[in-house]
């Protein structure tokens, strides 16, 4: 015999039928969120996996507000934002997703409490981005190591959640393999990817897809793409090599497979710009700098040339072979790549390649170089030639 519901599952109930005939998009993915009830948390939070709920928060929400906040909850997976924190703080990470998602729950048509993280400043940015800018503009804290996300000793899991002032439907990062069946991130991964893409189709059915979600779910997808691999398959591309047998491949040697190696005939010169407009923030910096110095370790160029600008080039630091690269931008005004590429042209060198450090967002050239380019762009601004490498700072 089924246990009877208690009166706040029925209002849960009632809100996921209402999404259900009205919003199928939100309401068939909230049929994946088991309930559970967790008086330790504020408000609401998600892994994935569960929805749990505070009682007294539930019971003091509109009805409309609670069915605007059930959308925002399941919002949280369908966007992957449960595995896509990494190292980031937990706290600020929060209100990055929260930023992105409310947007998205008020452009669909529903309600949310009046207290609700809303920006518009922040509309089209993933949470990657949003969390950038907080950032930014937050002193301390840069991030932090992975959080648990139950706490221990009150003799039951108990789901921990960050506080966030102004937010509710908090987003726990998804539980390990261990705790959640034996499947892997990669595995819940494709399980909402799958979700996501039902209840996409039975919106559409329905004449009900939202159409800011599914900009964001594009968007979300392109936040997971490895940034730092898409640079290195860039930069290899500018690197003169051929197969050599007098430098057989190490790799097969073991297997007793003598096969020719990659033998790269070095690189000579590299100039990376770096945009000081005040759109790169010191995390976004700071990774982009180690990747370059793990790439150029592997390329040993002759000279590498950085250039800081923002409307003029405003300094140049230059590098010999296997000098330590450090970035340090100065000036601060407005944006205009032409004087970048007139530099090159006035030093009277031909490097391997030109990468950009920049958001893409100023005056750009009308023609290319004769140079292989490479815009590493925090923006989502096309550029007019070479090719641009989303940079996430994941």
């Amino acid at each position: 015999m089924t246990a009877a519901l208690t009166p706040i599952e029925v209002r849960i109930q009632r809100g996921r039928t209402s999404l259900l005939l009205d919003h199928p998009f939100f309401g068939s993915l909230l049929f994946r969120l088991k309930w559970r009830e967790a008086p330790s948390i504020d408000t609401m939070a998600t892994d994935g996996i569960s929805l749990f709920y505070n009682p007294p928060f539930v019971m003091g929400l509109t009805a409309a507000h609670l069915v605007g906040v059930l959308a925002h909850e399941v919002l949280h997976p369908a966007l992957q934002h449960h595995i896509r924190r990494g190292s980031r703080c937990p706290e600020r990470w929060n209100r990055a997703c929260d930023y992105a998602i409310n947007l998205l729950v008020l452009d669909a048509g529903l309600s949310l409490p009046s207290d609700a993280l809303v920006d518009r400043q922040y509309r089209g940015m993933s949470a990657e981005q949003i969390y950038n800018v907080l950032e930014a503009s937050e002193p301390g804290n840069s991030g932090q190591a992975r959080s648990p996300q139950f706490a221990s000793g009150t003799g039951k899991d108990e789901p921990h959640a960050p506080r966030t002032p102004g937010g509710f439907g908090q987003v726990l990062d998804a539980p390990p393999p261990e705790a959640n069946g034996g499947k892997s991130i990669e595995q819940q991964t494709a399980d909402w990817e799958v979700a996501v893409s039902q209840a996409q189709t039975i919106s559409k059915l329905a004449g009900k897809l939202p159409a800011g979600v599914v900009r964001s779910l594009e968007s979300a997808e392109e936040a997971r793409v490895d940034w730092r691999e898409l640079l290195r398959r860039a930069w290899s591309a500018t690197t003169p090599s051929d197969y050599s047998w007098t430098r057989p491949n190490r790799r097969h040697l073991w297997q007793g497979l003598y096969l020719p190696g990659v033998q790269c005939d070095g690189v000579g010169e590299v100039v990376i710009f770096v945009d000081c407009s005040g759109s790169i923030n010191q995390r976004q910096l700071g990774l982009f700098e180690a990747e370059v110095r793990s790439i150029l370790e592997g390329q040993r160029p002759e000279r590498v040339h950085v250039v800081y600008f923002d409307e003029a080039i405003q300094k140049v630091e230059s590098y010999e072979a296997g000098q330590l690269i450090r970035l340090s931008p100065v000036g601060g005004g407005g944006t205009d790549f032409c004087p970048c590429f007139r530099w090159v042209e006035e030093q009277g060198i031909r490097p391997q390649v030109i990468v950009l450090l920049t958001d893409l967002y100023g005056t750009l050239p009308d023609s290319p170089p004769a140079i292989p380019v490479i815009w590493a762009s925090t923006g989502k601004r096309a550029a007019p030639f070479g090719e641009v490498v989303p940079l996430h700072a994941a």
